[in-house]
């Protein structure tokens, strides 16, 4: 092999590497379910399909789809679920392991996984170790082979695990403060009310006034109206 073959096959398995090690593609979307891992190249395809959000003590599903049909060809894939307590030790063993050799692909599958009561809130995580990888390049003399014993594994984010703690006194608070609302507009209504029987209450007292008044003048008038003689 020469140098110039080696530089250009260094080179793609570089590229190769880079492609493992920061292959994980969230895809956040508003459904319930969304693609958490996600890696095509030269042929070779992986998939991971987790919910958006769980509960502690829910059931969850996770799809995995590989396949395999370029220039890589995988010993096995070995994928782990994990999860902590506490919100800094890890839950052991694994929450789900799935393992996929190369005589399983194509390959798809449903795996269901548990949270345990006691998961923390947060992110439930994976990794994926890899086997042997034998991987061929075509370069323009001809086919290149070369064997990647230690992979790099590749983390990704499986589901965020809700706080229903936190949920709950959440929901508690939009009671209060819906009811805080209702009872200020109540309030606010009231005032206004007040105002308007403040406002009658005061024209109620100048019409007493000004009757109390009219009534003392045609009095007064009366009694000092002169008599009138008869002749």
């Amino acid at each position: 092999m020469d140098c110039k073959k080696v530089v250009v096959l260094s080179l793609g398995l570089s590229m190769l590497l880079l492609t493992l090690t920061y292959g994980a593609v969230v895809k956040a979307t508003p459904e319930e379910r969304q693609t958490v891992y996600e890696m095509d190249t030269l042929g070779f395809q992986l998939s991971i399909i987790a919910p958006d959000l769980a509960d502690p003590g829910e059931n969850i599903t996770v799809t995995v789809t590989a396949g395999a049909s370029g220039y890589i060809d995988i010993e096995y894939i070995h994928i782990s679920i994990r999860g902590l307590r506490n919100e800094t030790e890890e839950i052991s063993p694994p929450l789900k392991e799935i393992h996929i050799t190369t005589a399983m692909m194509p390959y798809q599958a449903n795996h269901t996984i548990t949270i345990p009561n006691e998961t923390a809130p947060g992110l439930l995580y994976g990794i994926i170790e890899w086997g042997k990888w034998n991987v061929r390049v075509q370069l323009l003399g001809g086919e290149v082979k070369m064997t990647i014993d230690n992979p790099p594994p590749a983390g990704f984010v499986v589901t965020y695990v809700k706080n229903l703690e936190l949920e709950e006194l959440q929901a508690a608070y939009d009671i209060l403060n819906a009811t805080y609302n209702s009872l200020l507009a109540n309030y606010t209504k009231l005032e206004n009310y007040k105002g308007e029987l403040g406002t009658t209450r005061n024209l109620m007292y100048v019409f007493v006034a000004t009757t109390v008044v009219s009534a003392a003048t045609a009095f007064l008038l009366l009694i000092r109206r002169p008599k009138t003689r008869w002749l």
